[in-house]
């Protein structure tokens, strides 16, 4: 008799002790918890999409910043042919070299925007800093 009494008691003391206990749950710490996957899920998208979008800018930089440094360095960075053969010779360096730093560069700015603001605007697209 003891055995059958003794289970229910012991669920229901554990049930009324939960109850007087305080959650500690604000609504900012339960929603920061809550939205917690959804900041993760958009921190991956983010640096998925942020790394292609990083390579063709920081690519694209570095052509042009290679290209004006040759023709610099052949006697005239606004001149004509001097560009032409900066473009020949330095613009594959850059774009290769500025491809490999947008790499990380847009990997970092989609995973950091993407966390702070999940699906955004801004984590999909590259603001000149």
């Amino acid at each position: 008799m003891l055995k059958k009494i003794a289970f229910p008691l012991l669920v229901a003391a554990t049930l009324v002790g939960t109850m007087a206990t305080p959650s500690h749950a604000e609504d900012s710490t339960f929603a920061t918890i809550c939205f917690f996957p959804v900041r993760v899920l958009g921190c991956g998208v983010g640096t998925v999409v942020g790394v292609p979008l990083g390579m063709v800018k920081d690519g694209n930089r570095g052509a042009i910043k290679a290209t004006k440094w040759v023709a610099e360095k052949l006697g005239d960075e606004n001149g004509f042919y001097h560009q032409v053969a900066g473009g020949i010779l330095g613009g594959p360096f850059g774009l290769v070299g500025g491809a490999a730093y947008g790499s990380f560069d847009g990997g970092w700015h989609g995973m950091k925007t993407g966390f702070e603001q999940p699906f955004s605007k801004e984590a999909f697209t590259f603001k000149d800093e």
